[in-house]
């Protein structure tokens, strides 16, 4: 099994290809980046999110080692996201091996074996027949999930929503999932509530953006409100997170896409530009409503 999401972005030769994922699932097309400008530019566009925007962060500091700017400069593209942390990291490795490409290839490598070994963690308290609702997209991780459930004997089907305004959960999550014959079904972000009512399905997983030590999560929009329904449901909810940092939510700045990407699905640019609404891409979810967060330890919390 394989899916391009789980490695959307690589380096050869000093040029950085990225999965255009605003084209999926009509065509696996790949952008070339050379410099930090085009970098940003991807990033901003939203070609590339979740562990692309990780491989795209560590494949720029391979072009150029200044960290911190590079740092500085996609956390103005992407507030929401902690890449100060990934700059330390970077940097521990790095002053070891005095080689930035090493560094970095150390540290992916690394990162893969790490989360591998976090979804066999979760695989392992998942029921034996998961039936498992997402939001959006782990880059691949629900492929290796499956494969950890198989090997261990259990059962799983997806539910997959579809994740409004940029229908990632209709184009990745649901279209990974589909092309290696694992057990999907899309539904409408507004069908979530139903969906538990009916106990078709048994819990909840989600990536992490961010979270904190405390066990609040920022995560694509509408992790909040599944959170808020597995509670009344008393449905488990799980997140994959990545390295908790001591933070306040309250200090996290929400990132806030143009308005203009709700309205989509109108072709015309002129028809919605004196429309209004409001887009806050990520919501977090306090700790109360997580019943587990599996880190890149392959801890759970």
């Amino acid at each position: 099994m394989n899916s391009p999401l789980a490695w959307p972005v690589t380096f050869k030769n000093n040029i950085i290809y990225v999965l255009d994922e605003t084209e999926l699932p009509l065509e696996e097309k790949y952008i070339e980046v050379k410099t930090l400008d085009e970098a940003l530019r991807v990033l901003g566009q939203m070609k590339t999110r979740a562990f692309g925007q990780v491989l795209l962060f560590f494949y720029t500091c391979a072009i150029s080692n200044k960290i911190d700017e590079i740092a500085q400069e996609f956390l103005k593209t992407r507030p929401t996201f902690d890449f100060f942390l990934l700059s330390r990291i970077l940097k521990e490795v790095f002053e070891k091996t005095n080689d930035i490409k090493s560094a970095v290839d150390i540290l992916l490598d690394n990162f893969e074996k790490k989360r591998r070994n976090r979804v066999k963690k979760l695989a392992s308290i998942l029921p034996d027949y998961s039936k498992i609702l997402t939001i959006c997209n782990v880059s691949g991780e629900l492929v290796y999930l499956y494969e950890a459930l198989r090997d261990i004997g259990k059962k799983v089907a997806f539910y997959v929503s579809e994740t409004r305004p940029y229908l990632q959960g209709s184009r990745l999550t649901f279209w990974e999932l589909n092309r290696n014959n694992i057990p999907v079904k899309l539904i409408c972000d507004n069908q979530s509530a139903i969906i538990m009512e009916k106990k078709l399905v048994n819990c909840i997983i989600t990536g992490s953006d961010r979270s904190t030590i405390k066990g609040d999560i920022i995560n694509k929009i509408g992790t909040y409100p599944l959170a808020v329904l597995a509670n009344y449901y008393n449905i488990p909810f799980y997140s994959l997170v990545q390295y908790p940092s001591d933070i306040d939510v309250n200090e996290i700045v929400i990132e806030e896409r143009p308005k203009e990407e709700i309205f989509m699905f109108i072709n015309s640019s002129h028809i919605y530009a004196h429309l209004d609404a409001i887009y806050m891409s990520f919501d977090i979810t306090p700790s109360e409503l997580i019943t587990g967060r599996i880190d890149m330890e392959g801890n759970l919390r």
